[in-house]
């Protein structure tokens, strides 16, 4: 029995210092992890830090007149910043523009990078951990990037309706990094003959995980594009799965730093929905809308109560209990006082609040609305605005306008081009009131308005619709909206429409608001003169159009290019911006805003 004990000493010792190897091979390893996974967070922050110095520089240099000056010593720099943006604005497919596709390309590089940081390429399983950290670290990222409130708004004037491009890369990164933590790590638990492990707790929680970011993924990828309502409520439920099961694959802050991160992804979500209730709740006390229906498909909401620091051109999250409960849409501001918005119709929400509004006519809905969201450059730091719209997209470009008019002064010089191109004759009904302002305003001289109807059909007493195109105008705005079936009223702010499965369109009820009688008969006034408009049968020719207005410009002005409409159109406005961009002319800026969130 002595010597039994005695043979058996020496391999306790040998097991032991083994067992004791391995835990400091672990304890290295995560602490190599650990820091890799800190140094690619701190490499993201220092890019993000790029475009936060940037847009902080550019924002002084117009404040400065830095941008206008012709000093010799500036002139480089001027030089150099205009040459890079003329390559780095222009459409590069597959990407919103090269400037986006060099910082997908960054963020891609620094995920190689950190993936293979000191990695001990002997020990398969290192990589296969290393996948988990930065899988980890990139969904702290997707989380961030999706924040409605996310500071990078302020910061660097790119709201998350225009990160959300980077939300979706980062979000099939981590994708990527789980398939490949799960696959390489089965592969070697099963091949060493111990299946068990993978019935472990944790591990099951990995697996559900894996799974969950996998399904939210596809969700994004397909159901997105055909049922918007249904794939954002997959996606919130799913990411609560993975949110919950992550911090169950890492269930120890003592052991495992990696928890800390699910508590920062955690608060960031928590903490943005908290701020979004809240805010709904509050724009929700006393508060009811009034909803139209509008020719082709349009609805028309207008709210009783404003919303804080709304600027036409921006966005809010309407909430509409009677025709979705648990949902909330966003939309364009037309107009803030009365806040105003007008929708197309598509399919779902959009589909059942139209049918709604043909049913009710300026039916009483309780409303509530969170927001705004969007960044927009200030027009009044430009010298011409050029404002191109293809169909609904006017939501943004008369909004835009119609902030910057309001603004204006006496004494302001700036110009405005608005090109605005429509299917049809009825969708120049949606925007009737808001063509007679533009019109009709203090300041309609500075404003040159070109609406197009590309499908225009005339009337049976015209030319052949050849020689309508060949003509210079395809009539005037009273004309084409007596084609449409418009009849003005006289007791509201908005025309009425004699088409079949219409409705009155009218602002909220002045009798519901008490409005002051003065206030009313000089709406109606206004209203009731539309001023007679050329329209442009065709398609407008928008290159021509925006080569023109740069021209019109000295070296020392600067012009903004904002256009909202399908991807067609803002693909040729960012092409054609990027081309006037050079260092002996005007300063460009150029704006697109892209249909959908």
């Amino acid at each position: 029995m002595a010597s039994t004990s005695t043979s058996l000493a020496p391999m306790a010792s040998v097991t032991e210092a083994a067992t004791g190897g391995r835990r400091a091979w672990l304890v290295a390893r995560q602490k190599i992890n650990v820091e890799a996974t800190i140094l690619y967070a701190v490499s993201v922050s220092a890019l993000i830090g790029v475009f936060i110095l940037t847009h902080i520089f550019r924002h002084v240099a117009v404040r400065f007149g830095l941008t206008r000056s012709r000093n010799v010593l500036l002139l480089p720099l001027i030089a150099t910043t205009r040459a890079a943006r003329r390559i780095f604005v222009r459409h590069l497919p597959g990407f919103t523009s090269t400037g986006h596709a060099l910082l997908v390309v960054t963020y891609v590089a620094l995920n190689l990078v950190f993936s293979l940081y000191r990695i001990d390429h002997s020990r398969p399983t290192d990589l296969c951990s290393r996948f988990g950290w930065m899988a980890t670290a990139n969904m702290v990222l997707v989380v961030f990037l999706a924040l409605k409130n996310t500071p990078l708004a302020i910061l660097t004037a790119y709201s998350y309706e225009r990160l959300n491009v980077l939300h979706q890369i980062s979000g099939y990164t981590t994708l990527i990094y789980t398939i490949l933590h799960g696959c390489i790590y089965s592969a070697y638990f099963i091949n060493g003959g111990r299946v068990e492990v993978l019935h472990e707790d944790v591990v099951t929680a990995g697996i559900v995980l894996g799974f969950a970011l996998l399904f939210s993924v596809l969700a994004g990828m397909i159901l997105r594009r055909f049922n918007y309502e249904l794939f954002y409520i997959v996606h919130v439920v799913l990411f609560i799965v993975i949110a919950v099961t992550l911090g169950l694959h890492r269930p120890s802050f003592e052991h495992d730093q990696g928890l800390y991160a699910v508590v920062v992804l955690g608060a960031l979500w928590f903490g943005d929905r908290l701020i979004r209730l809240c805010r709904l709740v509050y724009n929700s006390v006393n508060n009811e809308a009034n909803v139209y229906a509008l020719p082709n498909g349009g609805t028309r909401i207008v709210l009783k109560k404003p919303l804080l620091r709304a600027r036409p051109g921006k966005h809010c999250y309407v909430w509409l209990p009677r025709i979705r409960a648990f949902e909330t849409h966003p939309f364009t501001i037309v107009s803030s006082n009365p806040m105003e918005l007008v929708i197309n119709t598509y399919s779902g929400f959009t589909r059942d609040l139209h049918k709604y509004a043909l049913e009710n006519p300026a039916a009483d809905l309780k409303v509530s609305v969170e927001g705004p969201y969007g960044t927009i450059p200030d027009p009044l730091e430009y010298d011409k605005v050029v404002l191109v719209a293809g169909g609904s997209g006017a939501t943004f470009t008369f909004g835009m306008a119609a902030d910057m008019l309001g603004r204006m002064t006496e004494d302001s010089q700036q110009r405005i081009d608005f090109i605005w191109a429509v299917k049809k004759h009825d969708n120049l009904t949606w925007f009737t009131q808001h063509l007679s302002n533009l019109r009709s305003h203090t300041h309609a001289p500075k404003v040159a308005l070109k609406v197009h109807i590309t499908n225009f059909e005339p009337a049976a007493s015209s030319n052949t619709l050849e020689d309508a195109e060949r003509a210079p105008g395809a009539g005037t705005l009273t004309e084409v909206i007596s084609k449409s079936g418009l009849e003005r009223g006289t007791d509201s702010e908005y025309p009425t429409f004699s088409a079949a499965a219409s409705s009155t369109a009218t602002r909220y009820d002045s009798d519901k608001e008490e409005r002051d009688m003065g206030q009313r008969s000089e709406v109606a006034s206004s209203t009731s003169s539309v001023v007679d408009l050329p329209i442009i049968a065709g398609r407008p020719d928008t290159e021509t159009e925006i080569k023109n207005a740069v021209q019109s410009l000295t070296k020392n002005q600067r012009v903004l290019i904002a256009a909202c409409g399908p991807d067609s159109l803002t693909t040729v406005v960012r092409n054609v911006a990027a081309s006037c961009i050079s260092v002996n002319g005007p300063g460009v800026e150029v704006h697109c805003e892209q249909f959908g969130w």
